[in-house]
């Protein structure tokens, strides 16, 4: 019986379609890393991290790019013996630096990979801190000594007996110190002072002298202190030019770049964050911080300080007061002299309140308004209350009523 071929076309055309949406719906699984490529990625972060004294946000491993959670997943992974680590999404948590320098067995930071690796298989979320028989360390901490592990695993082809670590971070995110260029510039000052005087010596020396000898052995060390003399100036040159950097502080200023008590600049995860938002200029640092304050600690009613600038942080929540404290640690840790004013203002709810504020001192621009309590107000700029009715209480260094 003769069949028409038009059915068995349409199937086969049919059949052709849906190989096509099935070969669409399939997704690109990407190979299981292999140790080799987990421990070269260890040695890019722990040397990223010794260099810039922060986390990077990626890693490049051969043709990928690895976020720095998953890295510290997949180390802890491949220092407890796997070989290969399949590629997932791992979140990081928020940091809760804490300054250490401890020496570590290999049963103790063996200990502390193996709790990485199975709280974040579980949650799939990186650890904040985790607690071993030496104490604890926090996910910045154990992210620089599970990539340091790595690195001396993938240089050496064996495991540490132990491991040095100190925290990767330095006491505050200054730019420049403006008490070390004083002291540098006095110092200069001083040598060079010297080295004009021996030199006018050697020249009298020689000028009187009959001995060819003598006369040839003081022209040499006379040619030795001109050299000196000459960089001596060079380098007074470049630490006077410091001065007229905006990162330079006078000293009737200094002040306002200390700790207080409720404002503690040497904070490690104050110093990160400060050094995280550090801008070209102390204005755009001065923006950013603004900015990352105002658009990430909540508002909270309550009167007087509970928080300090350490707190606030922490909890990303404070009243005028405490926003206040962490405006003025970022401002001061990053070498930005930063003050409070306190103020009785005219709010734009029409209610009189005592309010308090942050101000920045900026080259060029002198002390800046800095109130963070409402998203309307920018650096420079106040919109939640009335500046023209609100009268001044006082301008301080230190704010601590609580």
């Amino acid at each position: 019986m003769y069949k028409s071929p038009v059915p068995v076309c349409l199937s086969a055309f049919m059949i052709l379609i849906l190989l096509t949406e099935g070969s669409c719906a399939i997704e690109e699984v990407e190979d299981p890393l292999n140790s080799s490529d987990v421990l070269e990625a260890g040695v890019r972060v722990s040397s990223f991290i010794e260099k810039n004294q922060r986390l990077p946000e990626n890693v490049s491993v051969g043709n990928r790019t690895l976020d720095t959670p998953f890295c510290a997943y997949a180390l802890s992974r491949v220092l407890t013996g796997s070989n290969l680590v399949e590629t997932q999404t791992i979140n990081a948590p928020r940091l809760d630096i804490r300054r250490i320098s401890v020496k570590l067995t290999k049963k103790q930071y063996m200990e502390i990979a193996s709790k990485f690796r199975n709280l974040t298989s579980r949650t799939q979320y990186c650890p904040e801190t985790i607690s071993f028989s030496g104490g604890r360390i926090d996910f910045y901490n154990a992210v620089y000594l599970l990539s340091k592990i790595g690195r001396y695993r993938k240089l050496h082809g064996k495991l540490p007996d132990y491991v040095q670590i100190s925290t990767p971070l330095p006491l505050n995110a200054y730019r420049i110190d403006s008490n070390t260029i004083d002291r540098r510039i006095n110092n200069l000052k001083s040598q060079i002072k010297k080295t004009i005087k021996l030199m006018n010596l050697i020249h009298r020396r020689i000028r009187y002298s009959g001995n060819k000898k003598t006369i040839m052995r003081l022209q040499s060390k006379l040619k030795s202190l001109e050299k000196k003399y000459t960089y001596l100036n060079g380098q007074l040159r470049y630490y006077e030019g410091l001065r007229v950097s905006p990162w330079y502080v006078p000293s009737s200023l200094r002040r306002y770049i200390r700790s207080t008590a409720y404002c503690n600049i040497t904070d490690p995860n104050i110093v990160y964050l400060a050094r995280e938002l550090s801008g070209n200029t102390t204005h755009s640092t001065a923006l950013n911080l603004f900015s990352w304050v105002r658009d990430n600690v909540d508002y909270s009613f309550y009167y007087r300080t509970r928080y300090g600038a350490s707190g606030t942080l922490r909890r990303r929540t404070g009243n005028c007061v405490d926003q206040a404290h962490l405006m003025v640690a970022l401002a001061r840790t990053s070498g930005i002299p930063a003050r409070y004013v306190r103020r009785y203002c005219r709010f734009i709810s029409g209610n009189w309140y005592s309010h308090v504020w942050a101000q920045l001192w900026i080259r060029g621009r002198g002390w800046v308004t800095a109130d963070t309590t409402h998203t309307m107000n920018t650096l420079g700029h106040v919109y939640n209350w009335n500046t023209s009715v609100s009268e001044v209480r006082e301008v301080l260094l230190e704010y601590d009523l609580h």
